[in-house]
């Protein structure tokens, strides 16, 4: 890592990287666009970022993605379209729909229980109290019937994955990765270059032992979803 810029060293030797996050530091090939990095940190440092919070977020980047699953194979993703049970979820919706029917035949019985009157009785005690004793009536009688059908819409509703870049693919694979660090560099203020992104992509397969995608599939997921850079404060 003797080449390796200096600005970005430390947050790039930090402990606990797994092999495949040391892969994509310590690639050759990966070298100039390093260096792209490490020559934006100075335009973070002039918008009052200090160096190695600007070094850290920039390196974090592109190999956090990897600690959240986003590797070459599109672990995160898989796992999560796995374990999303939408069948569960909608049999649960029925459920408390059928609840909040029978709570509201209890409501118009005398002396009804105040947990049926009032969602808010079923908080704990300390959320209650911080509420207090001022709180409008009408937000004390939000009835339990009506926070049960809040319950059922949600569980209906289907997972909204658009603001996790590297959940969005139909097919989980490399391409969550790619659109992480697309992302998380926009928000930077970084447009990564086509060339830079192919490379990254190639080693990070051929770290996972996975063929790596042409140049054409790397164009083709970055037009996908290509954010502008924002502009920073």
């Amino acid at each position: 890592m003797e080449d390796f810029p200096d600005v970005l060293r430390d947050a790039a030797t930090a402990e606990g990287l797994t092999p495949d996050q040391r892969a994509l530091i310590e690639a050759p090939e990966l070298r100039a666009f390093w260096k792209r990095l490490a020559e934006h940190v100075p335009v973070l440092a002039a918008r009052g970022w200090s160096s190695l919070d600007a070094a850290a977020m920039l390196v974090g980047a592109v190999v956090i993605p990897l600690a959240l699953g986003h590797d070459a194979r599109g672990t995160a993703a898989r796992r999560v379209r796995r374990k999303i049970n939408m069948a569960r979820r909608r049999k649960a919706a029925r459920d408390a729909r059928a609840l909040a029917a029978t709570l509201r035949a209890i409501q118009s019985e005398p002396l009804a229980p105040d947990v049926v009157l009032s969602a808010l009785t079923c908080l704990p005690e300390w959320v209650r109290d911080m509420i207090g004793p001022t709180t409008p009536s009408y937000v004390w009688t939000f009835r339990t019937a009506d926070a049960l059908d809040c319950l059922a819409d949600g569980l209906e509703a289907e997972p909204d994955l658009s603001e996790a870049p590297g959940l969005t693919s139909q097919k989980p694979s490399w391409r969550g990765y790619l659109r992480e660090v697309v992302a998380a560099l926009g928000d930077l203020a970084f447009r990564p270059r086509e060339a830079d992104m192919v490379r990254l992509v190639a080693v990070l397969c051929r770290a996972a032992g996975v063929m790596p995608p042409s140049r054409d599939a790397v164009r083709d997921a970055l037009r996908e979803r290509q954010p502008e850079p924002r502009t920073l404060a």
